[in-house]
Order: C-alpha cells, then sequence, then structure tokens
C-alpha cells in the first residue's frame, strides 16, 4: 500500500511591504521545494499566473509597475497548492519629482565567535554566527535596488571588540563599493568593560565612522542628514546631552526650512520600557519648532514600528527599523521625492536564515507567534508614505480560525479544495492559525466572513494587524 499523499502546505505567508509601485510577498512550503507561483491583478476573478521561481522551499514574489493608491488582489500557489485570496491597496505616490533613495540598516551586531551572549541570541533567534552573512546580503539586495546612499543606525557590533571593528572595516563595508554610506553609534558600539574587551567609542570613530564626532550633519543634494548620538559607555539606556542638543537646535535652525532626516539608536518617541532615550521630551521640545524634518529613524528595538506624538511633532514619522540579524532580518528604502517620500522594508533575500532566526524563538510555535506580531509589526509598519504632512499607511484585517494544529491541517486541506488557505504560528501552545483570507478593509474581510461561513460552514474571526504589536480582534461576528 502506498503512503497517503502529503499535501504540500504554504506556511507563514506575508504581505512583506506595499510601495506605490510594487509589492513583496513571501511564504514557506516546509521541507518541500516547489514553484513560486502567484495570481494577481486588479479583478479578483480575472487574475493572471505568474511563475517565478521553480524549486524553492523559500518564496518571494515580488510585482512590479503597479499603479499608486491601488487595490489588487493576489493568491500564492506552489505545487498546486493555494493561498487564500488577498487583498492590498498600494500607497500614494508622493508629489513632484523623484530624487533619490537611501538604504536603511540597524543592529547588525556584527561578531566573529565574540558576540555578547545576551537575552535576544539565547531566547530570540539572534543569529551571531551569521551577523556578517546578513549584513553583506543585505546591503547587496539594497544596492540591486539602485540606492543612492546608505545609512546604518547602530549596534553595528556586538561587543566593540577590535575583531568586530576590522571585519566591518575590511570585508563587510566595502560590499558598498562607491555607495556613500553614513553610520550612527548604538549602546553596543559603546561597549568597553561590559564586554571585557571592547573599544568603545573611539573604536568606532577610528574603524569605522572615519569622523572626530560621534554626532554630525552631512547634506545630500537638497536634503539634510544628521547623525545623533543616544548612546552611553556600558549603559544600554538612551540618553543626549546638553551639549548634543544645543549643537542639533543650532543645526536645524541655521538649515531653515531644508528638508531634514534625524538618525539615532535608540527609540525616542515616549518611554520605552526597553531602554529607550530616557530624555524623549528634551529631543522632542528641539525638533518641534521645525517643521523641515521629515522623520526620524531609530533602531535598539529590533522591531518594524511606525509611530507619531501628534500633540508634540504633529504627525512626523517615528520609525524602528528592524534588526539584520534577528527575523525578520530586514533593511529599508527610503525613496525621497521633491515633497515626501515612501519608506519600505524588505526581508533580506536569505529567507533560509530569516525563517531561522524565527523558528529559533523560544516557546516553538508559541514564542514564534508572538515574536513575529512583535518584530515584524503590520504592514503599516513596514511600509508609510509622508506626503502633505501626513502619513499614509495600509492596513490588514486577517480572516482566520485557531484550532488545534491537527485540525487546522484538516480545515487548511478541506480549503485547497475550495477556495485555499494558509498556515501560520499561534498564540496559544499546540494551535496553529488557518488564515483564509488578507485585505485592505474592514469591509472586504466582513464580506468574506460571511460567505465563508454561508458556502463552507466555516466561523472565522476578523483580526486587525496593522500598526498593533497583538493583532486586535474586530468585534464582529457570524451566526
Amino acid at each position: 500500500m502506498s503512503p497517503p499523499h502529503r499535501p504540500t502546505l504554504i506556511k507563514n505567508e506575508e504581505l512583506c511591504t506595499v510601495g506605490s509601485d510594487h509589492v513583496l510577498i513571501t511564504w514557506v512550503t516546509p521541507e518541500e521545494n516547489t514553484d513560486t507561483s502567484i495570481y494577481f491583478g486588479q479583478q479578483k476573478t480575472n487574475l493572471t499566473r505568474l511563475t517565478l521561481e521553480q524549486n524553492k522551499q523559500f518564496h518571494r514574489a515580488e510585482i512590479k509597475n503597479l499603479q499608486p493608491s491601488t487595490r489588487y488582489w493576489y493568491q500564492v500557489e506552489s505545487n498546486g497548492a493555494k493561498g487564500p485570496l488577498n487583498s492590498f491597496q498600494t500607497l500614494p505616490r508622493p508629489p513632484g519629482r523623484y530624487l533619490f533613495s537611501c538604504a536603511l540598516f540597524s543592529d547588525t551586531h556584527v561578531a566573529v565567535g565574540d558576540s555578547v551572549e545576551d537575552f535576544n541570541e539565547i531566547y530570540f533567534g539572534k543569529l551571531a554566527g551569521y551577523s556578517s552573512d546578513l549584513l553583506i546580503q543585505c546591503i547587496l539586495d539594497s544596492k540591486r535596488r539602485g540606492i543612492d546612499l546608505a545609512v546604518m543606525t547602530g549596534d553595528l557590533t556586538d561587543s566593540a571588540s577590535l575583531p568586530q571593528f576590522l571585519l566591518l572595516r575590511d570585508r563587510i563595508l566595502p560590499a558598498f563599493g562607491n555607495t556613500p554610506y553614513l553610520v550612527c553609534i548604538g549602546n553596543h558600539d559603546k561597549y568597553e568593560s561590559r564586554s571585557g574587551a571592547g573599544l568603545g567609542e573611539k573604536g568606532f570613530l577610528e574603524y569605522v565612522a572615519r569622523r572626530d564626532s560621534s554626532y554630525a550633519r552631512v547634506t545630500y543634494g537638497d536634503h539634510q542628514f544628521v547623525l545623533l548620538d543616544s548612546g552611553q559607555k556600558d549603559n544600554d539606556w538612551g540618553f543626549l546631552d546638553d551639549a548634543q542638543l544645543k549643537w542639533l537646535e543650532e543645526t536645524l535652525r541655521k538649515s531653515g526650512d531644508r528638508p531634514t532626516f534625524l538618525f539615532i539608536h535608540h527609540p525616542c518617541n515616549g518611554p520605552d520600557l526597553w531602554f529607550g532615550v530616557k530624555n524623549f521630551w528634551a529631543l522632542q521640545s528641539v525638533i518641534h519648532p521645525f517643521p523641515g524634518v521629515q522623520g526620524v529613524f531609530s533602531g535598539h528595538m529590533h522591531r518594524h514600528l511606525v509611530t507619531t506624538n501628534p500633540l508634540f511633532t504633529r504627525n512626523l514619522p517615528y520609525v524602528e527599523l528592524p534588526a539584520t540579524v534577528q527575523f525578520p532580518c530586514s533593511y529599508a528604502i527610503v525613496r525621497v521625492y521633491e515633497k515626501g517620500f515612501e519608506y519600505n522594508a524588505y526581508k533580506v533575500s536569505r529567507l533560509d536564515l530569516s525563517e531561522m532566526s524565527r523558528e529559533r524563538v523560544i516557546l516553538k510555535s508559541v514564542g514564534s507567534a508572538l515574536y513575529t506580531w512583535y518584530a515584524f509589526g503590520g504592514v503599516g509598519d513596514r511600509s508609510i508614505a509622508y506626503l502633505n504632512g501626513a502619513i499614509h499607511r495600509p492596513a490588514q484585517y486577517d480572516l482566520s480560525i485557531t484550532l488545534e494544529h491537527a485540525r487546522a491541517v484538516e480545515l487548511y486541506k478541506k480549503m485547497q479544495a475550495v477556495e485555499g488557505a494558509s498556515l501560520a504560528p499561534a498564540g496559544e501552545a499546540g494551535q496553529s492559525r488557518v488564515i483564509l483570507g488578507r485585505y485592505e478593509s474592514l469591509l472586504l474581510a466582513a464580506q468574506a466572513q460571511w460567505q465563508k461561513a454561508f458556502l463552507h460552514g466555516v466561523k472565522a474571526a476578523v483580526t486587525r494587524v496593522s500598526n498593533y504589536d497583538v493583532p486586535e480582534q474586530v468585534k464582529q461576528h457570524v451566526e
């Protein structure tokens, strides 16, 4: 008797980023190399099938030449198995002429066998042993997107040791080629006695930054890049002293209305339980009078998150960047126009390493689900357009049902025979989520919820996953 047929499983299907003219979707077919195919179009009843690669376990589908502010439908496929039918809306394109693009990298934690073995490495999938490979691949991936310059927002090294600084200088940073790059210092780059053999700020300035000060101002065309130093020697909290705040205020005043991007290692939009900038109010007080500031970009938290402070700094976006060394192992690109910018984050093309990091998180599937919600954020934390003083960010509503794992697989197989589905980790032990659809509006999600209940007897829940660390269930049910 032949063994029973094992269905191809589509797992961890994710809408990675949405731009005004492109989209990137990723998924996994565990332990099975299959085709990377996708159905795509503006009308859900008339989709075009594209096959992008063959013999892959880790799948990337990027679709280009899309129209701004337009709804699209898609459905991934591998070896005949289909994910659910999903929709998204592209971002609006900022007005004016396109000017340049800048790649952003953070928390690279380059190590050469001398990592600090912190809790991220022990419990949350930090890939210290692959830190160099991940950063080099992210650099090469960004250069293929035609960047004009790059900024790194701190924690370039893991323990500020001489071998780590030399590895950056001699092997990793040369991957930029003739693309100029700027660097901020992070708390790990200021380690001395804490790591046992750290060179601290002196090593950062001598081997990586190649400048005299830990904070600096650089111009690129009509734009200004301000690199701040929020680190303290052997201390993980962020802080800016009075001298630096005074320098920043003078720099912004002298620049007038020049569009300005601020870069800092520690998050600075409110109190943070995980070692953010202690005197964030002082920094925001300096920023407040200067509408030329377009965005504040930080790292440190190893996650995607975009926040604002409307009462104090209007709709100015505070963008937290992910780590290259830890899930989702991402970098970002800012595309600058005359009257605004787009921000998009991308998983490294080594999806095997990104998934390895996710799977190393403690508590197995529960930890994987919780850390994914934290580190990956919502699509509106990975994709924004900033124009006319306002942030435009896509939303996402999941239609899903959480079941004991074996029952989840059975429901997945049932839905393959009709409309398609995918699997994702659940926040409960021994359970999995069956994803039945993802939509950019609550109305579309509610319509699909009713249809699937009526046609297939599946009573799924709608959750809003955009711009929240943990998905928020919408108070709507189908009887």
